[in-house]
């Protein structure tokens, strides 16, 4: 009982109307290949973002699911295109294929299980793999629509490596850009903002906050820091960081493994009724890995996100 009294209910979750405003600012709207599109959910989430005009879904699955989720949602989906498959197997490689192909810009994970979705990306004849990692990033913003917090990787990687991180930077910065942050304030996380030779992340976010200073232009960046002083001014004022240019106002944070990242992601949605914007990077085209907990506010964030990704 205790712990449910910190929970927050989830349909107090929204998906922030300026992500909306953003992507539809995209000059071309994006073509989504579903995987797997026959389920309830995923089918009454595109439609939201179709009649948003945020995209133009492709479906894939089973074809009589599909039309038949369509008809409970008084959905007329007779002008789209849409190809049949037999198993979740076959409508990951279909729509991986779509995408391959140019005949579609974003990928979504439907109803399919995460490692059959992420195969047929891996997987060479589907030609949408590059020779670039994949990395996750979320946004996450709260109930009240305003400004979020980006958060790499919390979801695919389990460790990146010092290369990868300095990469997943530059997407972050790059992105929140494009969501009009003119001036992105990034963090480093550890457990500490002091160097611990005992603590290899406090290293590590060092390491890499010097580099994307030499690196990176028109941007700030701090670390190794504290969660505390990453969110709150007040923290960072006691501590005698209020003059640092990121502590209270991060807009990312580059987390150092899967397992603080998912912790600090999940937190944020349970805790505090954040809308989770997902995406990942590094394929031909981006990728929406939505999981069966997702609530609908944060899949029809995760397609906005996308959809800006490539503007």
């Amino acid at each position: 009982m205790a712990i449910k009294s910190f929970l927050q209910p989830l349909d107090k979750i929204i998906c922030p109307p300026s992500l909306i405003t953003e992507a539809r600012k995209v000059k071309k709207l994006p073509r989504v290949a579903i995987a797997g599109a026959g389920s309830e959910i995923v089918m009454a989430s595109a439609k939201r973002a179709f009649e948003e005009k945020i995209m133009v879904p492709v479906f894939v699955g089973q074809k009589n699911e599909i039309f038949d989720y369509a008809k409970r949602l008084d959905w007329n989906i007779n002008d789209f295109n849409l190809v049949h498959s037999e198993s979740e197997k076959e409508s990951a490689n279909i729509a991986a294929t779509l995408c391959g192909a140019g005949e579609t810009e974003i990928l979504m994970k439907g109803n399919v299980h995460s490692d059959v979705f992420i195969k047929a990306v891996i997987t060479s004849k589907n030609k949408i793999r590059t020779p670039n990692r994949l990395i996750h990033i979320f946004y996450i913003t709260p109930p009240d629509g305003g400004d979020g917090l980006m958060i790499s990787d919390a979801a695919v990687n389990i460790v990146l490596s010092e290369k990868s991180k300095k990469k997943a930077t530059t997407i972050v910065v790059d992105l929140l850009r494009k969501l009009g942050i003119a001036r992105p304030k990034v963090a480093f996380l550890s457990a500490s903002e002091s160097i611990m030779e005992s603590m290899p992340s406090t290293l590590e976010a060092r390491v890499l906050c010097d580099w994307s200073r030499e690196n990176i232009s028109g941007a700030d960046f701090s670390g190794p820091l504290a969660l505390d002083i990453i969110l709150s001014s007040h923290a960072a004022r006691i501590k005698g960081l209020n003059n640092d240019k990121v502590t209270g106002k991060a807009n990312g944070v580059i987390v150092p493994d899967i397992v603080s990242g998912n912790t600090l992601f999940k937190s944020l949605v349970y805790l505090g009724a954040g809308c989770a914007a997902g995406l990942v990077t590094g394929a031909k085209v981006p990728l929406i890995l939505t999981s069966r907990a997702d609530p609908p506010a944060a899949r029809l964030a995760s397609i906005a996100l996308a959809s800006i990704s490539q503007s």
